[in-house]
């Protein structure tokens, strides 16, 4: 039977007896956060009868119930709110995790819908049934076993310990080449968590199909130590993208509470302010391709050093540049300015990169439909704009738009222009060339 999420928006609150949530699924979520300090656990904090969530999005999957936290910004009056916005929320996880979009049919659509966890439970069994369909690799693995054979070396103190009185066997070190190594363990365990957190019998079923794919495989115990010990060579290279989500799920599932299907916690949950700002990157670094144009994200400047405290750095979300030149330098913020006003820490950050990556040209990248605003910097009178980026559903975009849901035309019509103006250095009447810094 497939179980509809709660749907809550980031910052709200989520109390017992409000759209099924129970003490139950309270005392979960709280045994998950542990002994950490609510200002300390990132996703949400505990509040009388309820928890309160903060700005993570993504899903938490809590016993035989998943909550939606969805993205907040710029949130559209109406009854398809949640509908609009989850949808929003998951084109933004594909692009990021350049995951393929696949266009279910019309029978598909009556079994599933993309709910958040449903994408990162899909893309994770589209990437196992593509290394099944390559076949499962085999490697070299020592291994120590209580044999009635001698096979390889005799381990001598652990043969005389375990066979004092059983002649006939052999504590034995040895070599051998097959699939139970740890790439396919991981895989393994993953597929058999899928059904204690998937929300439908659709992704429970292919989770167990693909199980029986498999040889048999030991068991694994499960920590951040375990993918430290991975190391990717030709043979393995295809597992690299079924690894990573793999770690994603696996670490942030809770481990003590998997005795009993229905007292399980998943979450994914992602900082909206850093996928917005991986979102804009990934689709404008898309949309400028074709025109020659190289954008980068986190670029690095020292900013400040010292003996005592070490060095402070700047780091514009994305630098957009022709060649050795500086077109602009954009800063993504999720959130919704007042009045259309930027804050002065906002303006100060921008004054700084002007400087740093000697450029006239900024902006500022909100979410919204606002009409841009346009200003300058009193003393240089360097450029800087903010732009309020749309987001479109689905249906209002077409095959030639390269930026998916988002809005990037005014945007990329300003990176022209000021492409244009350092290209182009501008002539006054008297044919004095003017050179633009």
């Amino acid at each position: 039977m497939k179980i509809e999420p709660i749907r809550i928006f980031e910052h709200e609150s989520l109390k017992i007896g409000e759209k099924g949530f129970t003490e139950k699924h309270l005392k979960l979520l709280s045994k998950y956060l542990g002994d950490k300090e609510g200002d300390d656990f990132p996703y949400y904090s505990l509040i009388n009868n309820g928890v309160k969530f903060k700005q993570y999005v993504g899903v938490i999957s809590v016993g035989d119930i998943q909550i939606e936290v969805l993205p907040k910004a710029d949130k559209i009056s109406g009854d398809n709110d949640a509908d609009t916005w989850e949808s929003h929320l998951v084109e933004m996880l594909k692009a990021v995790f350049k995951m393929k979009v696949d266009l279910p049919t019309k029978a598909e659509q009556q079994i599933r819908r993309n709910h958040v966890l449903d994408v990162f439970l899909d893309h994770f069994m589209d990437e196992v049934e593509n290394i099944l369909h390559i076949g499962l690799v085999k490697t070299y693995r020592r291994v120590e076993s209580n044999n009635t054979a001698l096979k390889g070396r005799l381990v001598m103190t652990k043969h005389i310990v375990k066979n004092i009185v059983h002649k006939e066997r052999f504590y034995v070190d040895y070599t051998t080449y097959d699939r139970n190594h740890l790439f396919n363990r991981l895989l393994y365990k993953t597929l058999k968590v899928i059904p204690d957190i998937a929300s439908g019998n659709y992704s429970v079923q292919r989770a167990k199909a693909l199980m029986f794919e498999f040889p048999e495989v030991d068991d694994i115990n499960v920590s951040d130590a375990t993918f430290n010990h991975i190391c990717f060579d030709r043979k393995t290279e295809d597992y690299r993208e079924a690894m990573e989500l793999t770690k994603m799920i696996l670490l942030n599932y809770m481990p003590n509470m998997r005795y009993c299907r229905g007292n399980s916690v998943l979450a994914l949950m992602f900082d909206m302010n850093k996928l917005w700002e991986q979102y804009v990157y990934v689709l404008l670094k898309r949309s400028l391709r074709d025109d020659g144009l190289k954008v980068t994200a986190q670029n690095r400047k020292d900013f400040w050093m010292s003996d005592d405290v070490g060095v402070k750095i700047v780091r514009p979300d994305i630098v957009v540049s022709d060649g050795n030149k500086c077109i602009a330098v954009l800063d993504t913020k999720w959130k919704c300015p007042k009045d259309s006003k930027a804050s002065d820490s906002d303006l100060k950050q921008m004054y700084v990169y002007h400087h740093y990556w000697d450029t006239e040209h900024s902006a500022l990248l909100y979410p919204g439909d606002n009409e841009a605003v346009e200003g300058h910097f009193a003393e240089e009178g360097y450029k800087c704009k903010m732009y309020f980026l749309p987001l479109r559903n689905n249906k209002e975009s077409t095959p030639e738009i390269k930026s998916g849901i988002l809005d990037l035309s005014k945007l990329i019509e300003y990176i022209n222009q000021a492409r244009k103006m350092i290209e182009e250095p501008l002539v006054d009447d008297n044919e004095t060339i003017i050179v633009s810094v």
